[in-house]
């Protein structure tokens, strides 16, 4: 008699962007001359108005 086994599966998540790559709209910034797109919301916390 087969006995039945249960898969188990596993999600592992990683922000790329400034963890293993740079962060993409710092390079936009530098290529366009917009000092403005390498605004964080570390530098504004407030999401709506970084936006």
């Amino acid at each position: 008699m087969a006995v039945a086994q249960q898969a188990h599966q596993t999600i592992v998540t990683l922000d790329l962007e400034g963890v293993l790559i740079p962060e993409i709209w710092i390079a936009v910034a530098e290529t366009t001359g917009i000092p403005e797109l390498r605004r964080t919301t570390r530098d504004e916390p407030d999401y709506d108005l970084l936006m």
